[in-house]
C-alpha cells in the first residue's frame, strides 16, 4: 500500500510541477476559398506589434519553433495533413498557402504569484494572430487568433509554457482544418 501511495504522490507532484497551461484558437475570418487546393504551407517569420524585448525575441523565434512542432506532428501522424510539404521562408512555388503571424500580446506574468497564489494570479499569456494567404494571388484566405496561457503551477511554471500552449493551439488548428480527417478539438487543456 505504501508503494502505491508513493507512486500517487509522485504522479500528483509531477502534475503540479508541470503547470496548467491551456490553449485555444479563434477563427476571425473563415476561409474565403478551399484550403484543400494548396499543396504547400509556407511559414514565414513572425512579427510583433509590441516593442518590448521579450515580445521581439518571441517573434524572432516563434516561426522556427512552430515549424519544428509541425514537422514533429507530421512524423507522428503521417499522411494526415492535406499539405504535401511544410516549409520555412519565402521560396516555395506552386499552390502555396502562406502563414504570417503577429504577436498581439505577451505577458510573462509573475512566477511567484502563480506559485504562492495560483488560480489566475500572475498568469502568463500569449496571443498571436495569423493570416493565411494565397501566395499566387496575394489574397487573404483566412485569419485566426491563437492563445495560450499558464495560470498556475506548483513551482510557478515558466512563461515559456504559455508559448508552448500557443504552439499546441496551432497544431490543433492545423489538425482540425488542414487534415484529411475531420476531428475537431477547440480547446486543449493538458492538465
Amino acid at each position: 500500500m505504501t508503494a502505491r501511495r508513493t507512486a500517487l504522490l509522485v504522479i500528483a507532484f509531477a502534475f503540479l510541477a508541470a503547470g496548467c497551461g491551456s490553449s485555444r484558437y479563434t477563427v476571425i475570418e473563415p476561409p474565403k476559398e478551399s484550403v484543400r487546393d494548396f499543396k504547400t504551407l509556407e511559414i514565414r517569420d513572425f512579427t510583433s506589434n509590441l516593442q518590448d524585448a521579450d515580445s521581439i525575441r518571441l517573434a524572432d523565434q516563434f516561426a522556427d519553433r512552430l515549424y519544428e512542432a509541425v514537422q514533429e506532428d507530421r512524423k507522428e501522424h503521417p499522411g494526415e495533413s492535406i499539405f504535401e510539404q511544410v516549409v520555412r521562408g519565402a521560396d516555395a512555388t506552386g499552390e502555396v498557402l502562406v502563414l504570417d503571424g503577429t504577436i498581439l500580446s505577451f505577458e510573462k506574468g509573475s512566477r511567484a504569484k502563480r506559485y504562492f497564489i495560483g488560480f489566475g494570479a500572475g498568469k502568463a499569456f500569449c496571443t498571436i494572430q495569423s493570416t493565411f494567404t494565397d501566395k499566387a494571388s496575394g489574397q487573404e484566405v483566412l485569419k485566426t487568433n491563437f492563445d495560450g496561457e499558464l495560470s498556475m503551477s506548483f513551482f510557478g511554471g515558466s512563461a515559456d509554457e504559455a508559448v508552448d500552449a500557443v504552439v499546441a493551439a496551432y497544431i490543433d488548428y492545423l489538425r482540425d482544418y488542414f487534415a484529411k480527417s475531420t476531428a475537431k478539438s477547440l480547446v486543449r487543456m493538458p492538465c
